[in-house]
């Protein structure tokens, strides 16, 4: 899968390069919403900032939700910004057997185009794993 680029400027405008139009936070987020990944960098593509943009798109959605977000970036910093990092592969497992264990169920009922559907969605899932396993192991 590829990521959308977006540049962002030094007056912090970003601009999406594939459709030539400025795009804000909530646009981001609906790119990320459909599945799509974000690399945003500024004009020379010598400096990423794509944390700092997917921070303050969860901070946005967090005012709009009531602030559950906050909540959570705050219980992050205390547990030394490294929790997820350190339970990746506990989470990771944990999905797997959670999927093994309704896959039974799942296959029993499904029709075949429902399952050529579930496995795209569970290859495009694997991917993305794997590319979260290969940036960590780069870091």
């Amino acid at each position: 899968m590829k990521e959308r680029v977006i540049r962002r400027y030094a007056n912090r405008k970003m601009y999406d390069v594939e459709t030539s139009r400025y795009v804000s936070l909530s646009d981001l987020a609906a790119f990320i919403r459909n599945g799509e990944s974000i690399c945003v960098t500024n004009k020379k593509g010598d400096k990423d900032y794509t944390a700092q943009v997917l921070r303050q798109i969860i901070l946005e959605q967090g005012k709009e939700s009531g602030g559950n977000s906050v909540f959570i970036l705050h219980e992050w910093v205390r547990l030394g910004g490294s929790f997820l990092d350190n339970q990746w592969e506990e989470i990771r497992s944990g999905l797997e057997e959670w999927i093994k264990g309704r896959s039974t169920t799942l296959l029993n009922s499904m029709k075949r185009e429902d399952f050529i559907t579930l496995k795209k969605k569970v290859d495009d899932l694997e991917k993305k794993i794997n590319a979260l396993d290969q940036k960590k192991k780069k870091n």
